[in-house]
């Protein structure tokens, strides 16, 4: 048994701009264990925004390594163990749930998605995000995303006239259109902004305002004519319960949460509240970390699975997006080969 972590960086196609930052590369960490020729991965992708850096993530993983457990079935104490070292989830812990559950559908002969009881489910169609830039910019990205079929934008808000950005986007892109602010505003003015972008058609509002005040984001979707999602604020399993009467749905992100096992968790006592699901991913993942995301997909109700699309060197391949939709393959675990 051979484990390899290593740092990989990868490019955007374009700079991509949120309200609190702007990327254009980012550093992600793989870590591979090989049993004999059947490589599994997982994959780490920092946020500044949870304090993480690549340089922390790689240190993490290397040091927890010792946590994997010899039956690669055995994913009850993989969590026990992971939640026990990282007990706010988080990247590092993804990258090795990730990778442990590769190793356990690899070992069991069969897709991830089938080892989840997930198959032959549909999932969601993937967003395409759209990043902050002028007006006329994101209009032409919208249309150059209708032109490969996607049929869902997320479009980022927060720098400049909202209004403006979504005028030119909407006589672009006729499909589905969802907003997300990344917390730039305040609880005061949200839902006034929220009603001017209402009549572009906007299926809801992600993560309006500042996560750690959940009373606001109340007071918020209490006053909003569109529908709220959380994201920021929704990390692990213990945060739904507290976001329940404070929005419509969550955005469960396995990079966030600490992978697959904490996610399944999130979207099970979400829809027992009530609420419905996104899977998302960060800015740039490779497309390790996205078919982890994918092979849960067909569990939620919305995906946002665009990471991989974003950069241009993708050292990998596993589950393709035609026209939005993932389309899905019989190889064993996440599917993952060299591109």
């Amino acid at each position: 048994m051979k484990t390899r972590v290593y740092t990989l960086d990868v490019h955007l196609e374009v700079p991509f701009q949120i309200s609190r930052a702007v990327r254009t590369e980012k550093r992600v960490v793989i870590v591979e264990l090989d049993e004999g020729g059947r490589v599994s991965r997982g994959e780490g992708s920092p946020d500044p925004f949870f304090g993480e850096t690549s340089e922390s993530i790689e240190a993490d993983v290397r040091s927890a390594l010792d946590l994997l457990p010899d039956d690669p079935a055995d994913l009850e104490t993989l969590k026990t163990r992971l939640d026990a070292r990282f007990p706010h989830g988080a990247a590092a812990a993804c990258a090795l749930d990730v990778l442990g559950h590769d190793r356990a559908a690899q070992a069991a002969g069969v897709p991830l998605r089938t080892f989840l009881g997930l198959a032959p489910a549909e999932a969601p169609p993937t967003s395409f995000t759209i990043g902050i830039a002028d007006p006329g910019a994101m209009a032409e990205r919208a249309a150059a995303a209708a032109a490969k079929g996607f049929t869902v934008l997320k479009v980022k808000l927060g720098h400049g006239d909202d209004e403006a950005v979504l005028s030119g986007v909407r006589e672009r892109f006729s499909g589905t259109i969802r907003v997300d602010p990344n917390a730039a505003w305040t609880p005061e003015e949200a839902p006034a902004r929220i009603a001017r972008i209402a009549r572009y058609g906007i299926e809801f509002v992600e993560q309006p305002t500042p996560p750690q005040d959940i009373d606001g984001l109340r007071r918020v979707r209490e006053r909003s004519d569109l529908p709220i999602v959380a994201d920021e604020a929704a990390v692990r399993v213990h945060d739904v319960e507290r976001l329940a009467s404070a929005c419509d749905g969550i955005n469960v992100k396995l990079q966030k949460s600490g992978g697959v096992a904490e996610a399944r968790a999130m979207i099970a006592r979400a829809h027992e509240l009530g609420l419905r699901v996104m899977l998302g991913c960060r800015a740039a993942e490779t497309s390790v970390a996205i078919a982890a995301a994918a092979h849960l997909a067909p569990a939620v109700e919305w995906a946002d699975l665009d990471g991989n699309l974003l950069i241009v060197d993708d050292p990998f391949r596993a589950v393709p997006v035609v026209a939005g939709r993932f389309v899905f393959t019989d190889r064993p675990g996440l599917g993952v080969i060299p591109a």
